[in-house]
């Protein structure tokens, strides 16, 4: 879920104002009970996003923390200086701001303050917060705890704020909590927020499938081989199709990519995170249409914050009343109400491969493999295979599916995407061309993968077999 926590009614001073309570805008605690006792009886585990970064200056803690007031005193990034020496901006500092009373200037990012990281005051009071989330019944939090002010500290945030949630659950009688973490860091420097032998998240949200221009196929194989390699043994990154307050699938890559990003969420090992309206192929909305009235929102106006289109109505069934931002431009046909009743929609393409991961052809082995413009990914090693395999490219292409070694010879589609030439429970004959239009993806699913056979490996074995039998034949003279 999107944040929860409190916000700033004044424009003028966005931003959290306080972490633990429930923005009387989404309703109240008894709203919140509610919901989440329905997603419980429905089997859905509800884990919530903290934003622990920022802060609004109208919060309690910042103007404790300007006062010096004991326990808040640091909980801020602070810088001395005077009034006519402003210290250099910094990576991750937007501005430097001059308070009188405090006499030091302090960090902005986006017109908020910026937390303190490497105080020890300010961790406690964000495991705090994490905790009663919990206690109310969230199954987990994600964070982003990223500071480049300094990303050791950053580290140990993260350790800490885990270590917490374990006591925090154990002294509740709760299950124990999913903590993950989203990340604007490097493949490789995100890598070090996982639990690798010691405290840390569950998993990361890679960013591989989330690039603001449409990436090629060897590009989107590399980035997907980097999220899986990092990650430490045992582990698995989590694959989100679009960031949270960035543009959905659709706008960023067209309409005809958004089964494939999807697809390749579901299929890939770990744990899947579809953006709300992804799954409908909801476009981003238009901000030029937005009235302006003055009002303040807990969540920031942008394109990608539309409101979520239930119906073809005038208000998208999201409002009896003018929603807060215009409808997608594309909600009259890419809509709950529609998708759901069309199985060859977006979402009929999603609940198969839903579906499909608990299927015992999702075995727990995958092969990522380059087939020209497109892109196949294999997952083998159950009961039978599953084969991915999508053209990203902007022409019309054919693929040799017999590349890939030792998958069945015949596989039958298990999903299409819209507008494919084939359907649901197409045979495809694998030592056949298979040709994909641009975006066109296909769910193939088959036998078990073959490793026997004349392949490189067997005659290397047979080889080695044969020079065993002459040294024993040999000394046994």
């Amino acid at each position: 879920m999107s944040p929860l926590s409190a916000k700033s009614t004044d424009c003028s001073k966005p931003g959290v104002v306080d972490f633990t309570e429930l923005d009387k805008r989404y309703g109240n605690l008894n709203t919140l009970e509610n919901f989440l006792e329905k997603a419980k009886k429905l089997e859905l585990k509800v884990v919530l996003s903290l934003p622990i970064q920022t802060i609004s200056t109208a919060s309690e803690w910042f103007t404790s923390s300007a006062d010096k007031v004991v326990g808040f005193e640091d909980r801020m990034v602070w810088k001395d200086g005077t009034v006519d020496n402003k210290p250099p901006l910094q990576n991750g500092v937007d501005d430097w701001i001059w308070h009188e009373n405090r006499s030091a200037y302090f960090g902005m990012r986006g017109s908020e303050a910026i937390l303190n990281f490497c105080s020890e005051a300010l961790v406690a009071a964000l495991s705090s917060t994490q905790c009663a989330w919990l206690r109310r019944g969230v199954s987990g939090v994600i964070l982003k705890p990223d500071y480049v002010l300094d990303q050791t500290c950053a580290e140990k945030l993260l350790q800490k704020m885990v270590a917490e949630t374990t006591i925090c659950a154990r002294s509740s009688n709760l299950e124990s909590p999913v903590i993950l973490v989203e990340s604007s860091l490097d493949v490789e420097a995100a890598a070090k927020y996982y639990a690798n032998g010691r405290i840390g998240a569950n998993s990361v949200l890679s960013t591989a499938l989330t690039s603001p221009s449409k990436q090629t196929s060897p590009q989107l194989a590399l980035s997907i081989l980097a999220s899986l390699l990092y990650a430490p043994q045992d582990l698995l990154p989590s694959w989100t199709t679009s960031e949270l307050f960035q543009s959905r699938i659709t706008t960023r890559y067209g309409s005809d990519t958004v089964d494939a990003i999807n697809l390749l969420a579901l299929v890939l090992p770990g744990a899947a995170v579809i953006q709300q309206g992804d799954e409908l192929g909801v476009a981003d909305t238009i901000l030029e249409w937005a009235s302006s009235n003055g009002t303040c929102w807990p969540n920031p106006i942008l394109p990608s914050s539309a409101p979520f289109p239930w119906s073809d109505s005038s208000n998208g069934g999201f409002s009896d009343g003018e929603p807060w931002l215009p409808l997608a431009p594309n909600y009259r046909y890419a809509n709950a109400k529609s998708e759901f009743a069309n199985e060859n929609s977006h979402v009929g393409v999603l609940k198969v491969a839903a579906a499909m991961r608990k299927s015992p052809a999702m075995g727990p082995h995958v092969e990522i493999k380059r087939l020209g413009s497109a892109i196949a990914v294999l997952r083998w090693g159950g009961h039978g295979s599953l084969l991915l395999v999508s053209n990203l490219g902007k022409e019309q292409m054919e693929v040799k599916l017999s590349t890939i070694y030792g998958i069945p010879n015949e596989m039958s589609v298990a999903a299409s995407s819209a507008g494919s030439s084939l359907s649901v429970r197409s045979q495809v004959a694998v030592d056949k061309s298979l040709k994909l239009t641009p975006g066109e993806t296909l769910l193939l699913a088959g036998g078990p993968r073959h490793c026997g056979g004349p392949g490189p490996v067997d005659k290397i074995a047979n080889k080695l077999s044969e020079g065993w039998q002459k040294i024993n034949k040999y000394f046994s003279n």
